[in-house]
């Protein structure tokens, strides 16, 4: 599978379609992701999520074509703005000017400008980098803990770092209340969600395995992980940096991997070498492959 390949394929079709309607379902049909993975793949290889990627894009082009005799209304509309009020405020929060000064002053090559990704910079990018997963699979899992849902990271409404670790905040005081537990480890489990409030929305829950559903603690949740195989690879350090670990695996290993993902929950494995906020902590992410 050749996720350079693909994420080029998007890129070549956001910049043929600029000036029309970007919708993710589309772009990611025609890089040959499911929407679930794409915007993951996408984020942590370019940098941005795909909605800023776009507008800066939209903007670049834009602040470029001011150098131009077309007027800023039209400009604005090629680029997707519904108004040029709308356009002025987005170009002045990027350029720190507004449209009438950038062309009074002219189009300087210092103005910072959203370059193109091609497959030639995302290999020099991710270059020399070779931290390899182990792979494992793992039967059916029954989980039990605290359930909610929240918006990723892909989305600019990201609120992943308000809902997740309040259900950790419920959770840890009341795990011992869980029967039927297998082991002493706690697992953070990430999943798509089929009703969603907003396109960006995930599910988390925070429990432990069980082997069985009875008695379930008072707001508490069941979930079954399928079985699957996953590439499992260990974060150390705090949390805060564990964005970091996301981007390679997804930005960096996935793309020169060969594998595919599989449309499955990913796992959070802390047991024993984890120490809340501690440089020395590690824990397990799966990443479920096919």
């Amino acid at each position: 599978m050749d996720h350079l390949g693909q994420i080029q394929r998007a890129v070549d079709y956001i910049e043929a379609n600029l000036s029309g309607d970007l919708d993710v379902e589309t772009i990611a049909k025609n890089a040959g992701f499911s929407r679930w993975h794409f915007q993951t793949v996408f984020s942590a290889a370019v940098g941005d999520s795909l909605k800023e990627y776009i507008r800066s894009r939209r903007l670049t082009n834009a602040m470029l074509e001011l150098g131009s005799d077309k007027r800023i209304l039209d400009i604005a509309l090629d680029a997707g703005f519904e108004s040029q009020e709308a356009f002025t405020r987005a170009f002045k929060t990027m350029y720190d000017m507004t449209p009438g000064d950038c062309r009074k002053q002219g189009v300087h090559s210092s103005y910072k400008k959203k370059i193109k990704i091609t497959v030639e910079y995302l290999d020099h990018l991710y270059g020399g980098i070779n931290m390899e997963p182990v792979y494992k699979t793992l039967p059916e899992i029954k989980v039990v803990g605290f359930a909610g849902n929240f918006i990723s990271v892909r989305s600019p409404e990201k609120n992943n770092m308000v809902v997740i670790p309040k259900l950790w905040q419920s959770y840890m005081p009341r795990k011992h209340e869980i029967k039927y537990t297998i082991s002493p480890n706690d697992l953070g489990i990430c999943f798509p969600v089929s009703e969603k409030s907003h396109p960006e929305e995930c599910g988390y829950i925070a429990g432990r395995e069980v082997t069985s559903f009875e008695d379930i603690p008072e707001g508490m949740t069941a979930f079954t992980v399928p079985a699957s195989e996953y590439a499992v690879f260990t974060h150390k350090g705090v949390l805060d940096t564990i964005e970091h670990t996301m981007n390679y695996i997804f930005g960096s290993w996935l793309p020169k991997s060969g594998k595919k993902l599989k449309m499955a929950p990913d796992i959070e494995m802390y047991d024993q070498r984890f120490k809340l906020n501690h440089p020395d902590s590690e824990l397990d992410i799966y990443i479920p492959i096919e």
